[in-house]
């Protein structure tokens, strides 16, 4: 009881400090819960209700990275010149039309449109939320704004993840949907009301030129190069590679390999959306005191250990544990990544550094789905969290060698009086 009277009362304490974040807050845990509903368990009504082949669903969440990465670095532009609330309004429309199209489509053809309407939804959401929060928050208080408004993401994820198999198992999915379209339904008409732009009224209602854009694009490059920037990338890119590889098959392998129930994958699931809630207490405050370089290094390092252990056991019991502390450190991805594209993005705008930094990791991790598709049809279903492992541990190096490099740059410096 002491330790929620303490999370409740530093709850009140920064919404009542950023009253900005109200909206932004309660409509991305409305749109969460929508998401959350039928997001982990569509690679299981895709594979085994509606009989598509494991290859091809690879190929499809790999047509919705190649959508998410192609869009990503125009949306930042996007963001930047017509604002915050606009984008994230049409990300939100777009999942809704995916909702939308799995009410009415079967066919394999016509299945790739949901993977084009989610990869949109990614592309538009990701830029213009961070970009909201850096711009109503001050810098020293960021990596607490992030950790808040994920934490109470991942609270909405942890409550629709372990109800969502429930739903599918004695409804339905239909109604699975149904449940979702309504939440991001209401998401969608509260942005709307009640979000206010963060940008001023100047920025939003002028019309950027092709010379502005081109402008603003040759920026966004310049972070190629920063040598720190592109330690951060490089980490991106093997991290995100390697979760491609074995997080689009988790619950088609705790299903059909595992034999897990319904019910009890979403229990699993839910309980590692609940270590990542968990995680998100510490998180902010431990990447503003040990830097998000470390922060970022730490989580990637321990995620590989927990791919290998759940190949290792069939008890569900076991294998929840062991997602449930993987999750735990994800909140240090979450905000250090917050964290250091604003810290490195030298002089480009901050939604447009989010965009290419995610442009440039989504074009190169976009085939790992397709990837982990084939390592699982021509060796083992095993083999596809090894290679995942592997790949994905490769992230840490650079974010530790530039955490070497700053500790060393900071302890030549002379202590500044102030």
């Amino acid at each position: 009881m002491g330790l929620l009277g303490t999370t409740l009362d530093k709850t009140r304490q920064f919404l009542a400090l950023e009253k900005s974040l109200r909206a932004l807050l309660v409509t991305s845990v409305i749109m969460n819960l929508g998401s959350s509903l039928w997001g982990p368990l569509l690679g299981l009504y895709i594979t085994n209700n509606l009989g598509v082949s494991l290859l091809m669903f690879g190929l499809m969440t790999t047509v919705r990275q190649l959508v998410s990465s192609l869009t990503i670095f125009p949306s930042g532009f996007l963001s930047d010149n017509f604002g915050r609330k606009k984008i994230l309004m049409a990300s939100y429309l777009f999942s809704i039309l995916a909702l939308i199209t799995l009410f009415f489509v079967r066919d394999l053809p016509w299945l790739f449109l949901v993977s084009i309407f989610q990869g949109l939804n990614m592309a538009l959401v990701g830029p213009s939320k961070s970009a909201y929060v850096a711009e109503v928050v001050s810098e020293e208080r960021r990596g607490v704004a992030y950790s808040t408004l994920a934490l109470f993401q991942s609270l909405s994820n942890v409550i629709a993840t372990s109800i969502a198999g429930v739903i599918a198992s004695v409804f339905g999915f239909f109604w699975v949907f149904c449940f979702a379209l309504t939440l991001e339904s209401i998401a969608l008409i509260v942005t709307s009301m009640y979000l206010k732009e963060s940008l001023s009224r100047e920025t939003v209602t002028k019309t950027p030129s092709m010379e502005s854009a081109f402008r603003q694009f040759k920026n966004g490059l310049i972070i190629l190069k920063n040598p720190a920037l592109l330690a951060v990338l490089f980490s991106i890119v093997f991290h995100q590679l390697g979760l491609g590889i074995s997080n689009p098959y988790l619950t088609i392998y705790t299903q059909n390999v595992l034999g897990f129930s319904l019910p009890m994958i979403s229990l699993m699931l839910g309980l590692q959306r609940l270590g990542i809630f968990i995680g998100h207490f510490p998180s902010g405050r431990l990447v503003d005191k040990y830097s998000g370089e470390i922060s970022f290094a730490f989580h990637i390092f321990v995620t590989s250990p927990t791919m290998i252990l759940f190949t290792v056991t069939r008890n569900p019991f076991l294998a929840s544990f062991i997602l449930f502390s993987w999750g735990l450190t994800f909140g240090l991805d979450n905000v250090s990544r917050q964290k250091l594209i604003p810290k490195y993005r030298s002089k480009a705008g901050i939604a447009m550094a989010f965009g290419v930094i995610s442009l440039i990791a989504g074009i190169v991790s976009m085939i790992s789905p397709t990837i982990g598709a084939w390592v699982w049809t021509n060796y083992s279903p095993q083999s596809v969290f090894y290679a995942s492992a592997a790949i994905n541990v490769l992230g840490s190096l650079p974010l530790f060698i530039l955490w070497l490099y700053q500790r060393k740059e900071n302890k030549g410096k002379p202590q500044s009086s102030k």
